[in-house]
């Protein structure tokens, strides 16, 4: 039987001709890109900044997931399975449970694991609170890591640089730094090293150093890895455990099945009072704390994109323009429509690759400087940003597919030229993209992301994908009502150019109606970037007021006193007592999970439950209730009832709870139901907090200990001065920071303000694209008119009035930019509040700072003046004879 190639049909010649006009096509689109050097390049930079800017926050979410799951994992070792108290996050438990664990079939090594934090005794007063969007935590806080010597290295892989591992003992006083850490500590081998324990201080021997990898890893490398039993001294844990790393025979750890169901079998054996995880579970909770910041990067990103869009179409349609008697010879020439489609998209798929790989290059080297700054918000240490193959491979499609999708029309209206319109002397521009009719186009698609924004009701799974779609899809409507309303502009307009650049301005401002349908789509990417400016705007002002109000009402009090180890409520009436105090409240925070069983949420969740004492927090401090009408002091008496929370907002949303529901948690005494006594405003914490009684704490959690003191002083005290003078008194022997609240309220205030300034780095990207876009169209315009800037030198016209009336175009383009992007960027910052409250479960509400309106126009304005001082500049330079003599 004769096998058929699937080309054997096809003449060698056929073949032959196909792959020369390919290669025609190929040089044809090269040697029409180079023609154009500077719009070929502007069109460049706008692919290349939009790919850039969605590369690198790519790179950097991804950098930072992987940072976090790298260190959990590393943590955990080989270890199989993870045993943890259901209760309170970090909660300790009875090591009475070993021996059940080490009984189960199927388990070949149970770990028994302790860990705390401490601080060295150099530095205890000196330890200070951070803030960061996951929270605050203790800025030189060392981990006690307490592990079983002889066999821990069986699961977990301590990388030895200098002396010996611990010794076999658990009781023994001995430990292992990190290199990295002990070199800036300036503590050596063989010495000993003082740290803090919750009866004083112990001193401990630095017998070995470990590279920053694996256990190293965590903390950002501050960790003293030290015997078991050593840990539960220091710590005052005797007879307790954090954790339980379980190994599973070699049969059952390769076998997902069965890995399950001894998951299972643990969890059956143990009870409710402990959750049998996987290692990676740990990482997901932290990361899930991230998702919603991480989602924001992710859609401002995709806005440069968007704007680059119309920078591409501009350019295309323009190429169109100028070819089209170059189109009309290749038809006379037996070239087929199809084929004039294909060298259109050959030209747009060198401008793609070319401006992607050039995106690809600059993304990398923003990624550094933006993985920095989200370190910095979310104090999570990025340890390196991979370029992934697969992330490389998605962003060159991205800038590709793109720039085709954007030359697409352009190219299918090319081929609908005819050889006779084309053999003209002059081809007339070609229209809008949808022609007269696109405003009603635009209305339908503006119309349909206002019901998919406010009236038709999603999922919560998809409503935060739908909801930055329908952004999108609103912006392009936008974009398709933008040409009605030139010819109307343009009559107002030119009076005002005139004002500004006489004569020549209102020549200047009619000129936008000549190529309308270019001049609209300019004028869209510039509204994307205004509106995004004051969307984003409005956003963060609206957050920072909101942060404010919560800040001055529900911190309350005058100081804050911590210290990096538990304290006693005892302390606080030694606080009372002091003559400039007028109140003291104790406060401590626990992580807590809700129910893993019934109809809340999922178990991947964290929660901070913050234990108050309800008889004296209301002389000091309040709350922000989302009803307003509701009463603090109703509310704390119901809190002292027991049983009862004051959630969140955004765990109000999340499980959709009310007032008088019922939010279920895991804590030591099993499932426990909570009411909720009401829903209030508070932003620590990613917003999942709930407020209880201490007394609850104490009675289903086991926690009696207090984290924080707030006091109130009396009147005509300075809080400064009281702070140092508490601070002195009690610093060394209690080891206290006192804090004031106004300080505590700047590091709140200023880290919204750093999270909020990425956000507006990335819409200032779509302003500077769109930038890119007016030059392009000022360019096109000067070359399409050549002809008759020659006629008017020719008439009289000086150089500068030529720049002037480019100027005066470019402004009336800016005018009305600057105010479709007011008029959308009002609607938009409504848009994005109620995205912050679909993604992160904020209640925001919307406070339009007026300067922002100002601040945008004026940076419309800006922006058409820079960008057309080159077009302008090359009007001025064309020659009166040559552009008379211009075909």
């Amino acid at each position: 039987m004769r096998c058929l190639h699937p080309s054997s049909n096809i003449p060698e010649h056929t073949t032959q001709r196909m792959v020369s006009t390919l290669s025609s096509f190929y040089t044809l689109a090269l040697r029409n890109l180079s023609s154009r050097p500077v719009r070929t390049l502007l069109t460049a930079l706008g692919i290349m900044l939009g790919v850039a800017v969605v590369l690198a926050v790519s790179m950097t979410n991804d950098g930072t997931l992987a940072s976090i799951h790298h260190i959990f994992d590393e943590a955990a070792g080989s270890a199989d399975l993870m045993i943890t108290s259901s209760g309170a996050i970090g909660e300790s438990f009875t090591d009475g449970v070993l021996p059940r664990v080490r009984r189960v079939a199927g388990i070949q090594l149970a770990l028994p694991v302790v860990s705390g934090r401490t601080l060295l005794a150099s530095e205890a007063d000196k330890w200070g609170l951070e803030v960061s969007v996951g929270g605050t935590h203790t800025a030189n806080d060392l981990l006690l890591f307490g592990i079983d010597p002889a066999h821990d290295r069986q699961v977990r892989d301590y990388d030895l640089v200098a002396g010996s591992f611990l010794p076999a003992e658990l009781d023994s006083y001995s430990v292992l730094l990190v290199k990295e850490y002990a070199e800036d500590k300036k503590l050596s081998l063989g010495k000993d090293i003082t740290v803090l324990s919750a009866t004083g201080q112990e001193k401990l021997r630095v017998v070995g150093l470990i590279a920053k990898s694996g256990p190293g890893l965590q903390n950002n490398g501050a960790v003293a890895i030290i015997p078991l039993k050593t840990a539960q001294t220091l710590l005052d844990m005797h007879g307790e455990l954090t954790q339980v790393d379980v190994l599973a025979a070699p049969e059952i750890a390769v076998a997902p099945r069965k890995l399950e169901a001894l998951k299972e079998t643990l969890a059956n054996i143990l009870g409710d009072g402990y959750q049998v995880l996987y290692p990676a579970a740990r990482g997901q909770i932290v990361t899930r704390m991230l998702a919603s910041y991480q989602t924001g990067l992710s859609f401002f990103s995709a806005v440069a994109l968007f704007v680059g869009a119309f920078l591409i179409y501009n350019t295309f349609t323009m190429t169109i323009v100028e070819r089209t008697r170059a189109i009309g010879m290749l038809q006379v020439l037996g070239t087929t429509r199809r084929q004039i489609i294909v060298l259109v998209l050959i030209e747009a798929a060198i401008l793609g690759i070319l401006g992607s790989l050039a995106g690809i290059g600059f993304g990398v080297l923003l990624a550094q400087g933006l993985s920095r700054s989200v370190a910095t918000v979310t104090n999570t240490e990025i340890r390196a940003l991979r370029i992934p193959l697969d992330g490389l491979a998605w962003s060159l499609l991205i800038g590709l597919g793109v720039t085709l999708t954007s030359a697409l029309l352009p190219a299918w209206r090319a081929r609908s030229i005819s050889p006779l319109e084309a053999l003209r002397s002059y081809a007339r521009p070609l229209g809008a993209p949808l022609g007269r009719t696109g405003w009603v186009w635009g209305s339908l698609l503006m119309l349909l992301a206002y019901l998919a924004l406010y009236r038709i009701p999603f999922r919560p799974e998809v409503q935060v994908p739908i909801g930055m779609v329908s952004v999108f899809v609103l912006l392009l409507g936008a974009t398709l009502v933008v040409p009605i309303t030139i010819g109307p502009a343009e009559r107002v307009l030119h009076w005002v150019m005139r004002t500004f650049y006489g004569g020549v301005g209102q020549l200047g401002a009619a000129n936008i109606r000549r190529a309308w349908a270019r001049t609209a789509l300019t004028v869209g990417t510039l509204m994307v970037g205004i509106a995004m400016i004051i969307g984003i705007q409005t956003m963060t002002h609206s957050f920072e007021l909101d942060i404010n109000h919560w800040v001055q009402t529900a911190i309350g009090g005058d100081l804050y006193v911590r210290s990096p180890l538990p304290m006693r409520e005892e302390f606080g009436m030694r606080l009372l007592s002091d003559p400039a105090v007028a109140g003291v409240s104790p406060i401590t925070y626990q992580q807590v999970q809700p129910a893993r069983h019934g109809n809340h949420g999922t178990f991947s969740d964290t929660i901070l439950f913050v234990g108050i004492d309800p008889q004296t927090y209301g002389r000091i401090a309040s709350f922000v209730f989302e009803d307003s009408r509701q009463d603090s002091t109703q509310a704390l008496m119901e809190l002292a009832k027991g049983g009862r929370l004051l959630v969140s907002a955004t765990v109000a949303d999340r499980y959709a709870l009310q007032m008088g529901d019922i939010l279920a948690l895991e804590t030591r005494r099993g499932v426990v139901q909570f009411q909720v006594a009401g829903v209030v405003v508070d932003f620590s914490s990613q917003g999942y907090v709930v407020n209880g009684s201490r007394a609850d704490l104490a009675r289903y959690f086991g926690e009696r200990t207090v984290d924080q003191f707030i006091v109130r002083l009396k009147p005509g005290y300075d809080p400064r001065v009281e702070a140092k003078r508490l601070e002195d008194h009690y610093g060394k022997s209690r080891h206290i920071a006192v804090e004031t609240a106004a300080d505590f309220r700047a590091k709140v205030t200023r880290l919204a303000a750093q999270a909020f300034a990425l956000f507006d780095v990335l819409g200032l990207t779509g302003v500077v694209i769109a930038a890119l876009g007016v030059i392009n169209t000022l360019l096109m315009n000067v070359f399409e008119r050549q002809r008759e800037i020659g006629g008017l030198r020719s008439l009289g016209m000086t150089r500068g009035q030529v720049a002037r009336m480019i100027l005066a175009e470019s402004g009336a383009i800016g005018i009305i930019g600057g105010l479709f992007g007011v008029f959308f960027g009002l609607f938009l910052a409504r848009v994005f509040l109620l995205g912050v409250q679909e993604i992160g479960g904020y209640t925001v509400s919307y406070h339009l700072p007026p300067q922002a309106l100002l601040v945008s126009w004026a940076i419309a304005l800006a922006v058409s003046q820079l960008a057309a001082l080159y077009p302008a500049w090359k009007a001025a330079q064309v020659r009166i004879v040559e552009a008379i003599q211009h075909e």
